[in-house]
């Protein structure tokens, strides 16, 4: 994968909506970054949010999903944000995550929330650049048993 990279993301980071052709990405990046995830979640999410299930691209190569939803009328809600490793610290998140945001105040939200693992500082940090704030914690969140931190961004 690293001789794979080298250079790349000087071309353009395409983010685009997901395609059932990108379910075998999707689950190579789900495996990479230990999400765990039953694939069919993917397909779930195409079929019934496809507006804001985005794919980030550069140079063919998918290097992150994004995978929102409008959780109430007024809220969009984050599930899943996962750039393959090789990619990471890139700015490739920040774009899926602009353009999610973006999706959402079109549909209507006042704000969107999401929840990350208490290890994640780089996705927190990520997170607060955009303005979203910690509004609780969920215990033993994940199956691993890892508390979530639970975050919230009033648009």
């Amino acid at each position: 994968m690293d001789g794979m990279d080298t250079g790349v993301l000087k071309d353009p980071v395409v983010v685009r909506r997901f395609q059932p052709d990108d379910l075998e990405a999707a689950l190579e990046i789900d495996r990479e970054v230990f999400g765990g995830y039953d694939p069919t979640i993917f397909t779930a999410f195409y079929e019934y949010y496809a507006g804001s299930t985005l794919v980030a691209e550069v140079s063919g190569i998918v290097a992150g999903f994004l995978l929102g939803f409008k959780h109430t009328p007024f809220e969009g809600r984050v599930f899943w944000l996962a750039v393959r490793p090789g990619f990471q610290s890139r700015g490739i998140g920040m774009r899926l995550m602009m353009e999610v945001l973006r999706i959402f105040r079109q549909m209507g939200a006042l704000s969107a929330t999401l929840e990350v693992r208490v290890s994640n500082k780089k996705a927190q940090s990520l997170y607060s650049m955009l303005g979203f704030r910690m509004i609780g914690v969920c215990p033993a969140y994940y199956s691993d048993g890892e508390a979530a931190i639970v975050m919230r961004l009033r648009m």
